[in-house]
């Protein structure tokens, strides 16, 4: 309170100074005290501060100088640029809190052929060499760092923050010295991530020398420096951590919490005592992760300021006595700017060129803000970064962007855990090579570990600068079991081995739609696993075949999604088709080449799937598919499998209402329709009803007629949770009609983990 006391002494000598006798010598007119106004870190308990601010330019304060920590910054550096109060609190409140805080951008923003495994597993880890590098954090801060550099956009081309509106500084804290570091220069989106960079959290922040984190480890509450910018009078606001009790200390996680926050909570407990006026919201119900109570956390700040209104409006009245309030100027919004050069940090391997044709934006172009965003998810969603980021800066030739971007390592693992009913408990991986082999290239090693195995080589070698265009080479191995039913009852079962290798070309003809040709050679072996009248041990096709396809994805994300579209159509056309079989014993005097002899055919498959997003949380699901083997022969050489909710095999259609491959069908005509709705954010009901007709191969028997159309129409009910591990999913279904063999019979059908 020294502060307050030398500013009503100064205020008394003003007020009596007329009365003195003329002779006396008149002292000249106090200064206005300058306020300054600390801002503490919390995370979301931060947000409290918005709260104070209102009731702050209600009394008629505004803060000479403004200090802050982690959250205190990024609120502290809005305000001294001109963001006001109110307009934080809507800005704040408007936000998607659980993308902000993540690396996540739609999936539609994703080029096609990294969707499948975008964000899509239980873990990514880095390569340095053929060692695993842990990531310093969970969050590289892609989408903060894109929200925090639009929201500083005006004060680009100020590089010495007490050059803002208000003059400001934030603080962070070097963790290879283990000391605070006042943040006054620079950029200032860059210095706002270092000071709330959470370890273990968010990755650090490499500047100079230095790897700034959270500066609330060590220096949470930044009283000093705001005294030491040339404030009088000291207005604190903390919302970050206190000593817990020791009733509070009796899990291993509020010990390790206590320990690593107690450097800072034994600082700021120094530092309240250089304050004149000192506030700090009840916060005691929210924990630093609730965002999500943003609106409630800022009553708590504006509650406990008002509580000190009388107090606050005496200050202000009495300083405005003594000279008028800070009119702080406004750095004006940018609606759009001219781009005159481009430039690119942090690049290792990737070309410059190539890295600005992706960003999308030519020199020389106008832009806004907006647009600067869109570029930035162009790139990202390349899939080959941890983060993308840009700044504006003004050379003599003009206006300039800086893309900073920081490649993923050359080598990554993901991995994931899989259970279905299909085929129970599981292992996937995948290994991705970047540029390994040549330049602009892509290998990729896929693998499912599990009873119903799946081993995929994929090779890309993308060709022109925009890499849109690429050269492709594939070989995979899977095995899966088709049943056959006969008067509902499984009669015959067959392991099913294939493996196909196949060269073509393809062509992204934009982020969400794919279209190439290809040549293929395809191996398919099938060996009776259960059955008495299946007159051969193993049979073995081999077939060259040329195919096209076209495929669009615009679903908004890979674990239920509520918008967009899946559509796949195939058409293939198979020559040189041979077979081998072991121990052929027909029922009835009949060749071999007479069943199994297959002449060229072709092959169409669509499947189409599209979510109509009706508000937020309920989406129509409508899933027309159409499978067709234009095969004279009939034989069992080539069929699609119907059945579950999901595609388990190549050959799969989805079907509701049966099990895995129930039906073996040589052409299927059918559609479904589903509903699903949010009930919470990661907690999901949904009911899907479909139909369809189909035909059967010839299963191997002489008396078999294969003629035959069959009618099916089946629905299911279903709850789903994303969770920790990936999506969960239980689904109960049931035929409520069939022609065919199929047993009208409640079906269970459980999905946990990730798929890619």
């Amino acid at each position: 309170m020294r502060a307050i006391t030398r500013a009503l002494v100064a205020l008394s000598i003003l007020l009596f100074a007329p009365q003195l006798h003329y002779s006396q010598e008149i002292p000249p007119p106090p200064t206005r005290p300058k306020v300054g106004l600390v801002l503490s870190g919390g995370a979301a308990k931060g947000i409290a501060h918005i709260g104070v601010l209102k009731v702050l330019e209600e009394a008629g304060i505004i803060p000479d100088y403004i200090t802050g920590t982690s959250m205190g910054s990024i609120i502290g550096g809005l305000y001294a640029m001109g963001y006001r109060a109110a307009e934080m609190e809507q800005l704040l409140l408007s936000q998607d809190w659980d993308k902000v805080l993540s690396d996540r951008i739609p999936l539609n923003e994703v080029i096609f052929e990294e969707k499948p495994f975008f964000q899509n597993a239980l873990l990514e880890l880095p390569f340095q060499g053929w060692r695993i590098k842990v990531p310093s954090g969970l969050i590289y801060g892609q989408q903060i760092n894109n929200l925090l550099t639009e929201l500083t956009l005006p004060a680009y081309q100020i590089t010495h923050f007490h050059d803002l509106p208000i003059p400001f500084e934030c603080v962070g804290a070097d963790i290879i010295r283990g000391v605070a570091v006042p943040l006054r220069s620079g950029h200032l989106a860059n210095a706002m991530r270092a000071s709330m960079a959470i370890p273990t959290i968010f990755t650090p922040v490499m500047l100079d020398s230095m790897l700034l984190v959270d500066g609330g480890l060590v220096h949470n509450f930044p009283v000093s420096e705001v005294i030491a910018m040339g404030a009088d009078i000291v207005i604190g606001v903390y919302s970050g951590a206190r000593r817990a009790d020791v009733e509070k200390l009796n899990t291993m996680m509020g010990i390790v919490t206590q320990a690593i926050f107690l450097p800072g909570i034994q600082d700021a407990e120094r530092e309240v005592m250089l304050c004149d006026i000192f506030i700090e919201p009840d916060l005691e119900l929210y924990a630093a992760q609730d965002f999500k109570k943003a609106d409630s956390i800022i009553v708590q700040g504006e509650r406990a300021a008002r509580a000190q209104f009388e107090q606050l409006k005496a200050l202000a009245d009495s300083l405005n006595r003594l000279g008028p309030p800070p009119v702080p100027s406004v750095l004006p919004r940018l609606d759009s700017i001219c781009i005159d050069h481009i430039s690119v940090y942090g690049n290792r391997d990737f070309l410059t060129e190539d890295i600005i044709g992706e960003f999308g934006l030519k020199p020389h172009t106008y832009t806004t803000p907006r647009e600067l965003a869109r570029h930035v998810n162009n790139l990202y969603g390349t899939n080959y970064y941890e983060t993308v980021g840009y700044r504006l800066y003004e050379t003599e030739f003009g206006q300039a962007v800086q893309i900073d971007v920081q490649e993923k390592a050359p080598l990554t693992l993901q991995a994931a855990i899989n259970y279905d009913t299909y085929s129970e408990a599981g292992l996937l991986l995948n290994l991705t090579f970047r540029n390994w082999f040549t330049p602009a290239s892509r290998f990729m090693i896929t693998g499912k570990i599990a009873e119903h195995y799946r081993l995929r080589f994929s090779y890309l070698q993308y060709i022109g600068q925009r890499n849109a265009t690429a050269l492709f080479a594939n070989a995979q191995v899977t095995r899966d079991e088709v049943p056959f039913f006969s008067q509902g009852l499984k009669t015959e079962e067959f392991s099913l081995v294939e493996s196909p290798i196949e060269v073509g070309i393809q062509h992204r003809t934009s982020k969400n739609s794919l279209l190439g040709i290809g040549v293929q050679r395809e191996r398919v072996r099938l060996r009776p696993l259960t059955g008495t009248e299946i007159p051969f041990d193993r049979l073995a096709y081999r077939n060259v075949n040329v195919y096209a396809f076209y495929q669009i994805n615009t679903l908004n994300r890979n674990i239920f999604p509520t918008s967009g579209t899946l559509f796949s159509v195939q058409l293939k056309h198979l020559r040189s088709n041979r077979f081998n079989v072991d121990n052929f014993r027909p029922p009835i005097a009949i060749s071999a080449d007479s069943l199994f002899a297959v002449r060229p055919y072709s092959k169409f498959m669509l499947q189409s799937k599209t979510y109509l997003s009706l508000n937020p949380r309920a989406s129509l699901i409508l899933n027309p598919f159409l499978g067709i083997i234009f095969n004279p022969n009939n034989t069992f050489g080539d069929f699609f499998l119907l059945g579950a909710p999901d595609a388990l095999n190549r050959r799969a259609i989805p079907f509701h209402g049966l099990n895995p491959n129930e039906i073996v069908a040589q052409s299927i005509l059918g559609a479904g329709l589903g509903y699903q709705h949010f009930i919470r954010t990661n907690l999901l009901l949904g009911a899907d009803f479909n139909a369809a007709f189909y035909t059967q191969p010839d299963v191997l028997r002489a008396s078999f007629s294969s003629n035959e159309y069959f009618s099916i129409v089946a629905g299911s009910v279903s709850v789903g949770f994303n969770s920790i591990i990936g999506p969960v999913r239980l689904t109960f279904s049931k035929p409520f009609h069939a022609s065919g063999d199929v047993r009208n019979k409640i079906r269970t059908y459980i999905m946990v983990g990730h798929r890619f």
